[in-house]
């Protein structure tokens, strides 16, 4: 095989590996029967206690009121508690007090203005990298908020918290690049792609280099 051609399968596969990593999922966990306007409280709790549901899933569209709760984009889910319950509604008993953890990754392909949409009842406290850029630590009907940060390409994480205590559950989350059309994480127009379970920068390169390395001592033989 020629030295090229080699070059070319390593380029392939590090693409392979970059798109097996992006069709992923973010982590919802639910816990039932808790919450706190606090998000150190919230933290904490998750941290010592495991949850009462969880599930993975693409776009974060959440609600027990689906003929009353829109948001940006049409359709939502039911929350993971409700679903393994089996239970709709507005003021079912497990759609009333909890709070969710959601956790992720996402890639950006260029350096750009990211912009952070959530449409929510009640409070929420949204981290990207680390960074508080979305709080909202009281009880309202729905409401819209936003945050921005600005994102080198590569791969950032997600953690939002999100709480409920009465009445209406309902959580829309979304993101836009400087575009400012905003869609969920996992749409494929969208700005972003989900990814979980991305290999280090370091993993990438030795993959590389190994590929490479085979290349040159192929074109010695021949």
């Amino acid at each position: 095989m020629k030295l090229s051609s080699l070059k070319l399968v390593a380029v392939a596969a590090l693409l392979a590996l970059s798109n097996i990593a992006s069709a992923s999922l973010m982590l919802v966990e639910q816990y039932d029967d808790y919450w706190s306007a606090d998000v150190n409280n919230l933290i904490n709790y998750a941290a010592n206690n495991n949850a009462s549901t969880s599930a993975y899933w693409g776009e974060i569209d959440f609600t027990d009121d689906p003929s009353g709760f829109a948001g940006d984009i049409a359709g939502s889910n039911p929350w993971p508690s409700a679903t393994a319950a089996n239970a709709t509604g507005t003021g079912h008993p497990i759609n009333d007090t909890f709070f969710a953890r959601i956790t992720g990754s996402f890639l950006t392909a260029a350096d750009d203005d990211f912009f952070f949409r959530t449409f929510n009842d009640d409070g929420l406290f949204l981290y990207i990298d680390g960074e508080l850029v979305i709080s909202d630590n009281t009880l309202h009907p729905e409401k819209r908020f936003d945050g921005t940060k600005f994102l080198t390409a590569g791969v950032h994480n997600v953690e939002l918290y999100f709480f409920e205590n009465g009445g209406e559950a309902s959580l829309e989350f979304t993101i836009a690049d400087s575009s400012k059309k905003f869609a969920h994480f996992n749409d494929v127009n969208g700005p972003v792609s989900l990814a979980t379970e991305v290999p280090e920068p370091s993993t990438l390169a030795i993959f590389a280099l190994g590929l490479f390395g085979l290349a040159a001592r192929k074109k010695r033989k021949s």
